[in-house]
């Protein structure tokens, strides 16, 4: 199951890819929003997300004006690998490389046909494992140790950050 969503930026080109991927007969669940309704952003990206996480979708495509936000915001979900892209190269690495669950487009950026298209390029892609398998684990670690700092109350990382500021002078 693909999960979609966008902010009323992205409605548009979310509308066309929901059209696109129900036509290669692909399963899709609509996040939303479902109208140009002014719309946040973080409130449908945090959806898709979420769904990639606890699994009831197993990818996600977000679109908003630039890809940019949704990025940011899905990326907030422990666990999430969300990447921006603008053109069917970049969607091919973020999936054979970084193995990212969801793809985040911009509707200023790219026109419908071409989001189409990187739609359809990510979704054929498969990872690709070897070193880019160890560089997502690192990535992956990276993220389990915040997430423990954080439900443990402590500021992981302070002091790293403290003595680089520090040399900086």
């Amino acid at each position: 199951m693909i999960g979609i969503g966008s902010d009323d930026l992205g409605f548009d080109v979310k509308e066309r890819i929901r059209d696109f991927l129900v036509q290669r007969e692909e399963s899709v669940y609509d996040f939303g929003v479902y109208s140009i309704e002014p719309a946040d952003y973080p409130d449908i990206g945090v959806k898709v997300a979420e769904a990639v996480r606890m699994g009831p979708v197993d990818c996600g495509v977000l679109v908003c004006g630039t890809g940019l936000g949704m990025a940011i915001a899905a990326n907030k979900v422990p666990g999430v690998f969300a990447a921006p892209v603008s053109s069917v190269e970049l969607a091919i690495a973020a999936r054979r490389s970084n193995n990212a669950q969801i793809i985040t487009l911009g509707s200023r950026i790219v026109s419908v046909d071409e989001a189409c298209a990187i739609v359809g390029a990510w979704l054929a892609t498969e990872f690709q494992e070897g070193a880019s398998a160890r560089k997502v684990a690192k990535v992956r670690a990276i993220d389990e140790h915040y997430r423990l700092a954080r439900a443990q109350g402590t500021r992981s990382g302070q002091d790293e950050a403290t003595v680089l500021c520090a040399a900086r002078g």
